[in-house]
């Protein structure tokens, strides 16, 4: 398979900002792996792994302070501002916050329209083309074209998941990063999520990077998983490998520790 993304050697250092403290905190240390087209990859480790910094090197949204990340052969570190804008067409992120990724000023259509107005798309010269795609976008998540004139607070949050998901999708992306996507939602409602994103990634053959705290999530949606503690890489493999067959004692204690998703 393809190698979509292919991060080697990452590391990300900040500063120190409390009372007292000086250098650098190193919140990833030396983290590989390769994520291939229409697998999907599970970062799974507790708050303060590294995940979410992972996430945003990935995304291009920070640079990493040593190490690279490629995407599609293209290496993030030396693409120009014009093609960052084009690779950011094929990657799309989907946050954990539901509620805070929705601008509670906009009505719905206008939030599935944006990404068409900000990337120029052909759609969005036309009215009624914008109308048709973005009713599609709701339709592919489970949710009725009715719903395109309300506001962001009148949906539950596993509606507004279903929201920020059809926004994800609205430039046919190819690769999705999942950054903790169901942690807000309760049980059962995010075991509807994670089926969905199921159905979404055989229909749109879509790559996802899934970004998560539970080690039975990513045993159930995940075909590699890579275990983080404290910004390092514990252990990579397949998921049967992985949660099979745990190499590394967090990797047993972390599948102890949360309950079996109910899908």
């Amino acid at each position: 398979m393809t190698a979509m993304i292919e991060a080697a050697h990452l590391s990300k250092s900040y500063p120190r900002t409390g009372p007292g403290e000086n250098g650098e905190a190193l919140v990833v240390d030396d983290v590989s792996f390769t994520l291939r087209r229409g697998e999907t990859l599970g970062l799974v480790g507790e708050s303060g792994s590294g995940k979410s910094t992972i996430a945003r090197m990935v995304l291009g949204l920070v640079p990493p302070s040593g190490g690279s990340v490629t995407f599609d052969g293209v290496a993030l570190a030396g693409a120009g501002s014009s093609e960052m804008r084009r690779l950011r067409r094929r990657m799309q992120p989907v946050f954990q916050d539901p509620y805070a990724a929705l601008n509670p000023r906009m009505r719905v259509h206008e939030i599935l329209a944006e990404p068409f107005v900000i990337h120029k798309d052909d759609i969005a010269r036309s009215k009624p083309a914008l109308r048709t795609a973005t009713s599609d976008l709701l339709g592919r998540v489970g949710l009725d074209a009715s719903a395109l004139d309300r506001y962001p607070h009148e949906f539950s949050g596993g509606q507004r998941q279903r929201i920020n998901i059809a926004r994800a999708l609205a430039l046919r992306p190819e690769v999705l990063v999942l950054d903790e996507p169901v942690s807000a939602l309760d049980v059962s409602v995010g075991a509807q999520v994670v089926n969905l994103l199921q159905q979404l990634q055989r229909e749109f053959a879509l790559t996802y990077l899934f970004i998560t705290h539970s080690m039975p999530l990513v045993r159930y949606l995940a075909t590699q998983i890579a275990v983080l503690r404290g910004g390092k890489l514990l252990e990579l493999g397949t998921a049967a490998q992985v949660t099979g067959a745990p190499a590394h004692a967090y990797t047993r204690a972390l599948m102890a520790a949360t309950p079996a998703l109910r899908a």
